[in-house]
């Protein structure tokens, strides 16, 4: 099980990417102008360090960038580095997330259209939908444009949206949002099965979400379609 978790965890990244990442005191640190906690974090692979210099290091860092330091907690972070970090270094946990994994089948896409994932008007409409600022849409961008050729914008205009990314075997959908007005009417239903059938198309077996821990609409939805909770992952920030 650990290895698929670390499979699910690198095809996260390679999913979602971000503007830069390095290796800082053993901890593997990535930043995108702020955008989405996820690549704007520190996380353990192995062999993170963690002491008072460490700290030093990994705020550096960050604070180079204007980004506080936010270390990632997931079930492949060992207890005693979760532990020093929460009581050497003052951290407390905030936002879970669950991932969860359904496996693909190749239902109809129906009124679904399939477009490129950096399509401007998709984009437009995808942002809004999302609540996202002129801001984010400049760091959305970048990302999107690079998984262009691996990805696609799934759309039902003025109803819902959602992007969709293949990483090999798995693909992992993001951004999923629907019309106000249009809910409850399986929008989002449609979004997955047409998810799902793009990724058996690029030869996929699985899909994978991740779905804030407070998302219970949103988790039940996953459930109904046959999605299963592999893990789940917090953020630890400084209780300063």
């Amino acid at each position: 099980m650990m290895r698929d978790l670390a499979a699910l965890e690198a095809s996260s990244y390679r999913t979602w990417t971000a503007d830069e990442s390095d290796v800082v005191a053993g901890w593997h640190v990535t930043a995108t102008a702020g955008l989405s906690r996820r690549v704007n974090s520190a996380r353990d692979l192995g062999g993170a360090i963690v002491d008072v210099a460490a700290l030093a290091a990994l705020g550096e860092w960050f604070g180079e960038r204007g980004l506080p330091l936010v270390v990632r907690e997931t079930a492949m972070m060992s207890t005693d580095t979760s532990k020093a970090v929460r009581e050497l270094w003052g951290f407390d946990a905030i936002d879970e997330t669950r991932v969860m994994v359904g496996s693909v089948a190749r239902s109809e896409r129906g009124r679904v259209r399939v477009v490129p994932p950096d399509d401007a008007d998709f984009q437009a409409e995808l942002y809004a939908l999302n609540g996202r600022t002129d801001g984010d849409a400049v760091t959305l961008h970048r990302i999107y444009s690079r998984i262009a050729d691996r990805g696609a914008g799934l759309w039902m205009p003025d109803q819902g949206a959602a992007v969709v990314v293949s990483d090999g075997p798995r693909c992992a959908v993001f951004s999923l949002a629907v019309a106000d007005g249009q809910r409850r009417q399986g929008i989002a239903t449609r979004l997955m099965d047409a998810a799902s059938r793009w990724a058996g198309e690029q030869g996929g077996s699985e899909v994978f979400v991740q779905v804030a821990g407070t998302n219970c609409p949103a988790i039940e939805l996953y459930r109904s379609l046959g999605f299963e909770e592999i893990y789940r992952y917090r953020y630890l920030v400084s209780s300063d």
